[in-house]
């Protein structure tokens, strides 16, 4: 039997660790200098021994972050485009040295401290035949008007910091844009800074990101809102639309009607509507605070809409309350009482604003601003003043005050007309002085009405032989006078006490119960005749001034 030859190693081989577990080396050299590489602190390398998997580890962190990285920037760049219209450039509307001149001119005949006017815009795009949109030159025309004249533009902060009784501010305007649009951010918000002017959107939060390109998406609006430049307030979640109310089709606003529920076949009842308005109201303001904005102090009715229906009244003071337990503040472009921003409308909670259209020319803007602006009670020939009478409820010009008999084919027999109706809603402590001529032959009326508009209106009626004292329309005081042709009243309106003398004799006084803030108002002329053919009474003279002037006088 062969004996097994012992096996020999071959000189030279080493059975050692590349890395890859034991292996044969043939270097002879292997053990000098892998220990000269231990001794400098390498090993075989990094990567290599019991280093390698820190360093793998390490190696794979990072590709993934720069993947992840990669990743995430890709899906913001989808995300812009998706959901961020880029910017057009400012634009620069034509205005001449005459245009700006006279802007300057306007502003100089407006009182330096007064409250503010609310302006209504909508929307700011190209190419639109809506006579809601304005151009950005139109829109960069009726900023330059506005800074000409020197108004400043408020934030809702400072808005609601002077309704709820903080300092009347300088020359002011708050700008609110309804709805959304997408054209706030495409064109006017560039058209605003370029200005250093800010605005105030009513946002249908339910439709932003939704119907695009027309609405704002919330990255646009939490842009918006961090630049500073803009404050973002309620315009319902989704009530901006009109629905059914009846089975046979008719539509009205959600908010201040009860819908018909076409299922049931019959319409909401009043805990149903509570119910639907609420969550829509306070759904809206979770909207706007969930994106990182305050929550809103104020509301902008849909369409400035009313109730149209047989339940009006209940559904509209319904709404209401509604608003008011939400917004301190709540917007309209239509009022039957004509409260811009002032002391009286802070009180009743509403505000009418004044809305720019696409035809609005800068010079009409500027005069709708300067109709809405609060003025002192300071009057002294406002009977030649005839641009700033107004509500007139009459067929005639304003001649027939002056006794210049209408000239109508129908001849109307009673004519009214309101003093700067917009702009006297803060009147109080003020004193009018009227003389009534042309009442001779007792067949007709003239009268001097104080506090129009507020809550108690107060007539001084006047005939040949009699005056009467009206508060709302009903009689609360009356006296004879000496038969004749011409009276001279003289009212004085205070916080809650108005007293009227006539021809210096005959007084007439009426204590109203109601709050002050309810009783603030400016002047009213009226004048009437019982049958076609009499002749109209004449007001000879209008004389309007604060208390203390008035006392001063007597």
């Amino acid at each position: 039997m062969a004996l097994k030859s012992e096996r020999r190693e071959p000189v030279g081989i080493v059975v050692h660790d590349h890395g890859h577990g034991p292996e044969p080396c043939f270097r002879g050299d292997y053990a000098e200098k892998a220990a000269h590489d231990r001794s400098r602190g390498r090993g075989h390398g990094w990567g290599r021994g019991w280093t390698q998997w820190p360093v793998r580890v390490l190696l794979g962190a990072l590709t993934l972050s720069v993947v992840v990285a990669s990743g995430a920037a890709g899906i913001e760049r989808y995300l812009s485009r998706k959901y961020m219209t880029p910017q057009a450039p400012p634009t620069r509307a034509s205005v001449t040295s005459a245009d700006k001149a006279g802007w300057m001119s306007r502003g100089r005949e407006l009182p330096d401290y007064a409250p503010p006017v609310v302006l209504t815009f909508h929307d700011v795009n190209k190419n639109s035949k809506s006579p809601y949109v304005l151009t950005p030159k139109a829109f960069d025309a009726q900023l330059t008007a506005l800074e000409k004249a020197g108004y400043r533009t408020l934030s809702a902060k400072q808005f609601t910091n002077y309704m709820n009784g903080g300092p009347v501010p300088r020359r002011s305007v708050l700008l609110t844009f309804d709805d959304g649009t997408d054209g706030l951010w495409k064109y006017a918000d560039r058209i605003l800074a370029k200005h250093r002017m800010h605005g105030t959107i009513f946002l249908i939060t339910g439709s932003m990101d939704k119907h695009r390109p027309y609405y704002l998406t919330w990255r646009e609006i939490e842009r918006m809102h961090r630049s500073g430049r803009w404050d973002f307030q309620s315009h319902t979640r989704a009530m901006h639309s009109v629905q059914p109310l009846d089975a046979t089709g008719n539509t009205g606003a959600p908010l201040v009607n009860r819908l018909w529920l076409k299922d049931e076949g019959r319409r909401e009842n009043a805990a149903e509507y509570r119910a639907r308005v609420l969550h829509d109201l306070v759904g809206s303001v979770d909207d706007i605070v969930r994106h990182g904005m305050p929550t809103p102090s104020m509301f902008a009715v849909p369409f400035s809409d009313g109730p149209v229906q047989q339940d009006a009244d209940s559904t509209d003071s319904q709404a209401r309350h509604l608003l008011k337990e939400l917004f301190p503040l709540v917007m309209t472009d239509h009022s039957s009482v004509p409260l811009t921003a002032s002391r009286r409308s802070a009180s009743a909670g509403l505000v009418q604003r004044v809305e720019v259209y696409a035809k609005t020319t800068p010079d009409q803007m500027l005069e709708d601003v300067g109709r809405n602006v609060q003025v002192p009670a300071r009057a002294h020939r406002p009977l030649f003043e005839p641009e700033n009478w107004g509500g007139r409820q009459t067929r005639t010009s304003f001649d027939v005050f002056l006794g210049k008999a209408p000239s109508t084919a129908q001849t109307p027999r009673y004519a009214k007309a309101d003093y700067r109706p917009n702009s006297s809603v803060d009147w109080t402590d003020y004193s009018a002085t009227a003389v009534l001529g042309s009442l001779g032959n007792g067949a007709n009326q003239a009268a001097l009405g104080v506090r129009t508009n507020s809550k108690e209106p107060m007539t001084v009626v006047i005939t040949r032989n009699r005056a009467t004292l009206l508060a709302n329309g009903y009689k609360v005081a009356s006296q004879p006078l000496d038969p004749k042709s011409d009276h001279t009243v003289t009212v004085r309106v205070g916080r809650d006490t108005t007293t009227a003398y006539i021809d210096g004799r005959v007084k007439l006084s009426h204590v109203s119960n109601r709050p002050s803030d309810q009783l603030s108002g400016g002047i009213t002329i009226r004048s009437g005749i019982n049958k076609a053919g009499n002749q109209w009474p004449v007001f000879r003279s209008l004389d309007i001034s604060p208390l203390e002037d008035a006392s001063r006088r007597g």
